[in-house]
């Protein structure tokens, strides 16, 4: 009589568990891989390292692990690349892919090529019992990715 109890109780329990919807918020992300190419004419060499910092930085903030192909055409280039990289240690330690080299067919001073992995989320709508739910492939889990440290292993299964 006892396990009868036990087990139409849990039956009960169980059922009820599979009807619920989540109603919890929820996001969902696409992670994308972006390019960027810069290419400065040195002028003056405080303002483009100060450029050269500030797109450094920039990147750094947003994936860590992102590739970098830095190019010279002159020894100009080279000294503001490694005037502006002598504080960079660790991007270079962090960074998937960094190359700085020499490249006597550029039509500029310097030319710098960045990839890294973006991160894009949007928050979803709690789906309802009847109503069409407007955002497919939408987790709760994937509000975490935002604290993903390397990206880019997302996109490539690793």
């Amino acid at each position: 009589m006892k396990t009868l109890f036990v087990a139409v109780l849990s039956a009960l329990l169980l059922s009820g568990c599979a009807e619920r919807y989540f109603n919890g918020p929820g996001a969902e992300a696409l992670i994308y891989p972006e390019t960027h190419i810069y290419q400065f004419t040195v002028k003056s060499t405080q303002q483009t390292e100060e450029k050269l910092n500030m797109i450094f930085d920039t990147v750094d903030e947003i994936d860590s692990g992102a590739s970098y192909l830095v190019e010279y055409r002159s020894n100009k280039g080279k000294k503001v690349v490694y005037k502006s990289l002598k504080d960079k240690t660790a991007l270079r330690l962090r960074a998937d892919e960094f190359v700085v080299r020499q490249n006597s067919s550029l039509s500029n001073d310097i030319q710098l090529t960045i990839t890294y992995h973006a991160l894009v989320t949007h928050q979803c709508a709690p789906s309802e019992i009847e109503e069409v739910n407007v955002s497919r492939n939408c987790f709760s889990e994937v509000a975490r990715m935002k604290q993903v440290s390397h990206k880019e292993r997302i996109v490539e299964g690793l």
